[in-house]
């Protein structure tokens, strides 16, 4: 067990997160913030995911080619520029 200090507002922050079902700060902290990790830890993460099937590939991929099209952007700075109205 180890003593710790907080400021007013961190206990504050602290405190909103901790409900009636969890009795302890410790079990707040415990499931509010993740266990710092490695790049070991992630490439043991990505390792264990399954391969994608070939449908979730071609969604990726379409998804992928929409948001690089140019026509899919939205510049506020040059539709101003040319007068087009740019909906908000």
């Amino acid at each position: 067990m180890k003593t710790i200090s907080l400021t007013d507002e961190a206990y504050e922050r602290l405190k909103s997160w901790k409900s009636p079902e969890c009795d302890s700060f410790s079990k707040v902290v415990l499931e509010v913030i993740p266990k710092r990790g490695t790049a070991a830890d992630m490439e043991k993460a990505f390792q264990s995911l399954k391969p994608l099937t070939a449908e979730e590939a071609k969604r990726i991929e379409e998804a992928m080619g929409w948001t690089n099209s140019w026509d899919n952007v939205s510049d506020t700075w040059s539709s101003l520029a040319t007068g087009e109205k740019h909906a908000s």
